[in-house]
């Protein structure tokens, strides 16, 4: 597979990105798009994502520098499959969640109780 070159450029107002994307050494095009466009196009590389690692083992989350998302809009339901749906609002990818099944609720529950059984140095907020 070439090697491939990406650029981005957000303008000035925030209203749209040009992105290019290329083999290196060959000539690129911007494709200019606004912030629905982007939504899309990053949920459809998301379910291409998903598509080629449909079926590979998981690695475990553990020891992992995971991508985090500071006091984000969350919302949580019960959902109809015996669990739970945890939802949120990711800068990058807008509004995403993820279902909860009930046995793990439980273990979820413990830890974050153990949390707040912690002292703390900062003030707690509600979201």
């Amino acid at each position: 597979m070439a090697e491939m070159q990406l650029g981005m450029t957000i303008s000035e107002d925030r209203q749209s990105v040009a992105i290019e994307l290329a083999a290196v050494g060959h000539a690129t095009a911007p494709l200019v798009l606004d912030l629905d466009q982007l939504s899309d196009l990053i949920k459809a590389l998301g379910q291409a994502r998903h598509r080629m690692v449909e079926g590979l083992p998981v690695p475990p989350l553990e020891g992992q520098t995971v991508a985090t998302v500071n006091r984000p809009r969350w919302y949580i339901q019960v959902a109809q499959l015996d669990g739970s749906v945890l939802a949120f609002d990711h800068p990058a990818f807008g509004a995403v969640g993820f279902a909860i099944p009930r046995q793990e609720i439980a273990t979820m529950v413990r830890i974050l109780n153990n949390h707040l059984a912690m002292p703390s140095d900062r003030p707690t907020t509600r979201n």
